[in-house]
């Protein structure tokens, strides 16, 4: 048996498992639309440098901009509020910074 065979073997037995578990309802997937901006009192030079910008295009009525980041994450999870305390852990630790940072998200089922 080549190398080739035994990939294409596992690859058939994990989408075997991955059905198998779709049907059990084992792990539901889900998306996760996360925002992320700075707290309102850290500078934002980004923002600052874009709103002169839109003022220089002739955008005449921005008073301010804000930049943040925007992240779409699919997960699986038991149910929805198991797949809500991932996405809060992963925001809390990786996606944002909590000291200057402010996150939120939404989650629906994919």
């Amino acid at each position: 048996m080549s190398k080739k065979d035994g990939k294409s073997k596992a690859d058939k037995a994990e989408k075997v498992e991955k059905k198998a578990r779709k049907e059990s309802g084992e792990a539901k997937g889900f998306l996760a639309r996360v925002y992320v901006a700075l707290k309102p009192t850290v500078n934002d030079p980004e923002g600052l440098t874009i709103a002169n910008a839109l003022g220089s295009l002739g955008f005449e009525g921005v008073d301010g901009v804000r930049s943040g980041k925007y992240f779409q994450v699919r997960l699986r999870a038991a149910d929805a509020k198991a797949a809500a305390e991932q996405v809060d852990q992963m925001c809390s630790r990786l996606l944002a910074n909590p000291v200057i940072e402010t996150y939120e998200f939404e989650l629906e089922k994919a």
